[in-house]
């Protein structure tokens, strides 16, 4: 279904007048032949007056597959802006495929809950709710839609399509579909081929940003390991290395803001606005993002004085001039931590997280207090070994307590939550 699969066209145009009745499978065919002029002559300004939001979403279309994509993306506004409450629901199916094939998944998350709202029982508007969840990496939500869209329409073959597809979407690292979902997989595959579907369209693709987000990670764990092994001059390499990956990985950001027409902030704040409706509208949200939250903090001190306190304990104390910095850099990232919650879920959410919550307290006060005893024990200089053996242990047992906790909480939300779906 999605506009970037090359899957040779898409569903739910709507009605056009009897002069334009061929125009979608004329443009669809020019596409296809590469001949991007010609389908712009279709779908010109009297076209688009005629038709209104169909018209500029089928131009949208075919500005995407030119990768014209800040013009692509200005026609869908155009077609948003026109369609009103009452519009077809075919409306945001059409603008959620385009956005999905500019790499907007959030903008096209509102449309489909839009398209949602204006025909509940609709398997189309449940097959983009399916792809635009499964490219925002919520595999179990897109699973649930695809679902809905077989039970409303099972002898459609885009309908069983997207249920494979999420379905293959929850592999392991090891590749493989878990046992119980196995023969669900293995009927969706049976019955899209059987109703036509095309076989390249039932897996769903490797992520690039996934694999190059891995591939980060990895480097700066290597790093955080010369760090946590080797002499103050590696400890310095490492420093320059982690520098220059996040310089790197700012300029990427910079060339897709160019590319895309869309900066860096505008698309953080979007994206920002889609998490906190998505939070007004589902109560059980509140537990499974308070538990992510609460896996992530303890990471801040474990790769700062809890690596000073690891090498201590081997009898290899970092210079205080490296410690100190290292601990501020700690203390920042968990003050940071918590204003980046206030920022990005809101005030209501942070006071309910950490001000009114047990796990949000201890979640501040225990980092807080791992950091500062570790920095006094730098600076006192005469610690017994067993202290920062205590110390060392102390770091690496809050993380693994926190993210326990956290996937106890996270389990337990997201089976409430898939109950009452």
């Amino acid at each position: 279904m999605e506009g970037d699969e090359g899957d040779g066209g898409v569903f739910g145009t709507p009605d056009a007048p009897d002069d334009d009745s061929t125009s979608n499978e004329r443009v669809h065919a020019l596409v296809g032949q590469g001949r991007f002029a010609e389908a712009h002559a279709v779908v010109g300004d009297a076209f688009v007056e005629r038709n209104g939001s169909a018209g500029y979403l089928l131009r949208a279309w075919v500005l995407a597959q030119e990768n014209r994509g800040p013009e692509a993306r200005e026609a869908v506004d155009w077609a948003l802006a026109l369609a009103g409450p009452a519009e077809a629901a075919d409306v945001f199916v059409l603008a959620g495929v385009v956005l999905l094939s500019l790499d907007e998944a959030h903008d096209a998350l509102i449309v489909a809950l839009r398209a949602t709202g204006a025909e509940p029982d609709g398997w189309e508007p449940a097959v983009l709710l399916s792809d635009v969840y499964r490219r925002l990496g919520r595999v179990p939500d897109a699973v649930a839609a695809a679902r809905r869209a077989v039970d409303l329409a099972p002898n459609e073959a885009e309908a069983q399509v997207a249920l494979a597809r999420s379905l293959s979407a929850g592999r392991s690292i090891l590749g493989r579909i878990p046992r119980r979902l196995r023969p669900e997989h293995r009927t969706a595959v049976e019955r899209s081929l059987l109703l036509g579907a095309d076989p390249g369209q039932l897996q769903a693709p490797r992520a690039g940003v996934l694999t190059g987000g891995l591939a980060v990670a990895l480097l700066w764990g290597i790093q955080l390991y010369r760090v946590e092994t080797g002499d103050n001059w590696q400890f310095i390499a490492a420093g320059v290395v982690l520098v220059a990956t996040a310089a790197l990985l700012a300029v990427v950001v910079r060339v897709h803001a160019r590319r895309t027409g869309t900066g860096a902030r505008a698309r953080l704040r979007g994206i920002r606005a889609t998490v906190r409706t998505e939070l007004a509208a589902d109560p059980r949200l509140w537990q499974i993002r308070a538990a992510h939250v609460g896996a992530a903090i303890p990471v801040a001190p474990l790769v700062t004085t809890g690596l000073i306190a690891d090498r201590a304990w081997r009898r290899e104390l970092w210079p205080l001039w490296a410690a100190v910095p290292v601990t501020a850099a700690g203390a920042a990232a968990l003050a940071l931590a918590v204003a980046g919650v206030h920022w990005w879920y809101g005030p209501e959410f942070t006071r309910r997280t950490f001000l009114f919550s047990w796990f949000g307290r201890l979640q501040i006060v225990i980092p807080a207090l791992l950091l500062g005893a570790t920095l006094a024990a730098a600076v006192a200089g005469s610690a017994a070994r067993s202290t920062w053996r205590d110390l060392a242990l102390a770091h690496l047992a809050w993380l693994v307590l926190s993210g326990l906790a956290a996937a106890t909480f996270s389990t337990r939300a997201r089976t409430l939550r898939a109950r009452s779906l």
